[in-house]
């Protein structure tokens, strides 16, 4: 699956180069300083791991982003400083890479005002380091702070290449309120005057950018994340369509926003047309668990629904080899920028059933199910389907073959895009 961009003409590497290997001279690019303002993972742990073992966790599905970048840096000699905002500070110096990990404020958790506040006071610290550093390139993640704050580091001469990993807004429901339509214009501001480049997770994320900068500044990337290949040979093959009960699986974080009730609630409906037919397990953590648990059992679904809670990643690919199918039923109160349940899903050979406001469908092909952002009937309707037909089932579990290819393909991954932007940059200053 080819990848997209908004003016072919400024991209100075074309995916098919990348793929066959073409590239700027090592000498060009050898010790190259790079700054990196990532998201909230903890990268110093990470790294500490990846030093002491020699290998990333063995039950790691994905491929960090970060890793992709530090492997870029590794073939070209690159110098990198990687800074999270994880909750917990740390630091770690390894050869030409510095990894930290600097929290947020307090504030930032708060609501309102201190928020952004808190956001601010956040890009402020990355700027700084920017100041003091003089990078060649300062890269960073959104999440990372309001957008403008990086234009004093533009200003500077140091070019800003931002990855947008979560959409601006839900697709489907752009920003009404009046404050929210004013950050949207002052991001749409910044990646018209000051970012030097931007990678996209998704094809909504480049769409909602060009939406708010109506021409950017510097070119459009998309990537995809990555996977190790055959990380789910322990998966379990599907089960047939006629081993019953038919089973859902959900993986993510335990929040109302990412449609866990919406579940519950399908469960009961299906539960008193087709008594036996599912059964459901929803697995991960997160602050909405109690209130999931008390919901499940109000709609007496206790004996059809498991609310496992957070499993081991080696449990957790057990459950990807129990289910039929997958579901992720995010809400109209949560911007995703592509969903990585939905990509595990189909690299399981699972079809998923989502949520239109969830971009992952867009890539995913006859995958992905489609169904409108909080329609329960809807939902009801597309899995009572998976059940009585076994045509279509097979259909879209067979699809899942043909979209996999994307997410194991690192001309398509975030260290090889951001290698090319950066190879872009470095062609057009000299």
């Amino acid at each position: 699956m080819n990848l997209t961009s908004t003016d072919n003409q400024q991209q100075d590497l074309t995916l098919e180069e990348a793929r066959a290997g073409i590239r700027l001279p090592k000498n060009r690019r050898k010790g190259l300083k790079v700054l990196y303002a990532l998201g909230p993972g903890d990268v110093v742990s990470m790294y500490r791991d990846l030093l002491n073992g020699g290998k990333e966790a063995p039950f790691e599905m994905s491929i960090a982003f970060s890793k992709l970048f530090v492997d870029w840096c590794d073939e070209t000699e690159a110098q990198g400083h990687f800074i999270s905002w994880y909750t917990q500070k740390d630091s770690l110096q390894h050869g030409r890479y510095r990894f930290e990990n600097i929290p947020k404020s307090p504030l930032y958790l708060k609501g309102g005002i201190q928020h952004y506040v808190g956001s601010v006071m956040y890009g402020l610290k990355i700027v700084g380091k920017a100041f003091r550093e003089r990078p060649d390139v300062l890269i960073v993640d959104s999440g990372t702070s309001l957008w403008m704050v990086f234009s004093l580091v533009s200003l500077l001469g140091i070019p800003v290449v931002t990855v947008i990993h979560s959409a601006f807004w839900p697709m489907g429901f752009p920003p009404q309120r009046r404050s929210k339509r004013l950050l949207a214009w002052l991001d749409g501001l910044f990646f018209r005057r000051f970012a030097a480049a931007t990678v996209c997770v998704s094809p909504e994320c480049e769409r909602q950018l060009l939406h708010l900068a109506g021409k950017t500044k510097g070119p459009v990337y998309q990537c995809r994340a990555q996977f190790r290949t055959g990380f789910l040979d322990r998966v379990d093959p599907v089960p047939g369509h006629d081993v019953r009960p038919l089973r859902v699986l959900f993986v993510g974080r335990i929040l109302e926003c990412k449609g866990i009730f919406l579940i519950a609630a399908m469960a009961e409906r299906l539960e008193k047309e087709m008594p036996g037919v599912f059964t459901w397990k929803i697995v991960g953590g997160g602050p909405d668990l109690e209130a999931l648990k008390r919901d499940v059992a109000a709609r007496n679904v206790t004996g059809v629904v498991d609310v496992a809670g957070r499993l081991p990643r080696e449990e957790l690919l057990d459950c990807y080899g129990w289910a039929h199918a997958m579901v992720v039923p995010t809400t109209s109160e949560y911007n995703e920028g592509l969903a990585m349940t939905a990509a595990e899903a189909v690299l399981a050979g699972r079809p998923v059933v989502l949520s239109t406001v969830v971009p992952a469908w867009e890539v995913l092909g006859d995958a992905a199910i489609k169904v409108e952002t909080g329609d329960v009937d809807g939902f009801v309707e597309k899995f009572r389907k998976l059940a009585t037909d076994r045509a279509y089932y097979d259909h879209c579990a067979q699809a899942t073959q043909s979209v996999q290819q994307q997410f194991y393909d690192t001309a398509q991954g975030l260290g090889a895009v951001l290698g090319r932007a950066i190879d872009a940059l470095d062609r057009r200053s000299s």
